[in-house]
């Protein structure tokens, strides 16, 4: 996979999130309404997991039950929260345009949902 790809031409979040992160998680799940009210209107989230192990993905998969594509980079093998500068331990979210331009960063649930509402 790779992200421009599975956003390319729709609004997108990107999700970095941790499976022991509880404000990532809070925030990922605070967008299921979101998603599921603007997927098919050409709205996707894809979230990226930042991990030690496949088994705390998974686990944290199954309890939050997130709708939309959730990809993993293992000890940062792909780097992919360094190309959104997020070399820390904390996540963070990005609303990306049908043109791939970053139009929010951390966008609460309610950012989102406006910002969808206009565009599409």
């Amino acid at each position: 996979h790779t992200l421009s790809e599975e956003i390319s031409g729709r609004y997108a979040l990107i999700d970095l999130w941790t499976s022991w992160c509880g404000p990532c998680r809070k925030t990922s799940v605070s967008m299921i309404p979101v998603y599921n009210k603007y997927r098919d209107s050409g709205f996707t989230i894809v979230g990226v997991a930042r991990e030690r192990s496949m088994a705390s993905f998974l686990k944290a998969l199954e309890r939050d039950g997130y709708p939309w594509l959730s990809l993993v980079d293992v000890d940062d093998v792909n780097g992919i929260w360094e190309l959104y500068g997020k070399t820390d331990a904390a996540g963070g979210t990005y609303l990306v345009d049908r043109d791939g331009i970053i139009v929010a960063v951390d966008p609460k649930a309610e950012e989102v949902e406006a910002i969808l509402s206009k565009a599409l």
